[in-house]
């Protein structure tokens, strides 16, 4: 291995383990996602959610109640560094994977480019729904509808990054 590999390798321990730790705070400190559950009487949050409608949303506000939607606000505004940290660490695994399997380098490449679309529609999404938040009580459906639209791109996103990591790691010869 070379130098700049070992450094990559280590790099991607580091984004790695910071993308448990942001999911691990995300779903179980106090206001995070179970919280929030609960008060929605165990429904998931919209960001976990594709193709959700502006009704589905300002409904499960209305659950959330005046706290919740607090929560919810510093739960997405964490999720403004969220996004660069498991694209970051997506990127990595994806360049890894080429460097390791040279023949895989499209499959890398597909994890890369995927890697930053997911982290770019997460962060229209959590725009999207923070500016819903902040015109409260009022109703912007137009945004909701974005916010929907961008939850689902961003999970399309993510899993053709791991399935095109999955392809460059278990069928190196692919190109």
């Amino acid at each position: 291995m070379t130098p700049v590999a070992i450094h990559e390798t280590q790099l991607a321990q580091i984004f790695g383990a910071v993308t448990v730790a942001f999911l691990a705070g995300f779903w179980l400190l106090p206001g995070g996602v179970l919280t929030l559950r609960r008060r929605a009487g165990g429904e998931p949050q919209v960001d976990v959610r594709p193709g959700y409608s502006p009704a589905t949303l300002y409904r499960l506000l209305q659950l959330y109640g005046a706290e919740g939607i607090r929560m919810f606000r510093r739960l997405l505004l964490a999720d403004m560094v969220f996004p660069a940290v498991y694209a970051t660490f997506l990127y990595l695994l994806g360049d890894l994977a080429a460097a390791a399997h040279p023949g895989a380098a499209r499959a890398a490449r597909v994890v890369c480019v995927m890697a930053i679309a997911a982290a770019g529609f997460d962060y229209l999404e959590n725009l999207s729904l923070l500016y819903v938040l902040h015109r409260l009580p009022g109703r912007r459906n137009l945004a909701a509808r974005v916010a929907g639209l961008c939850t689902s791109l961003k999970m399309l996103s993510f899993l053709a990054a791991l399935a095109a990591l999955v392809t460059a790691l278990v069928s190196p010869g692919v190109t």
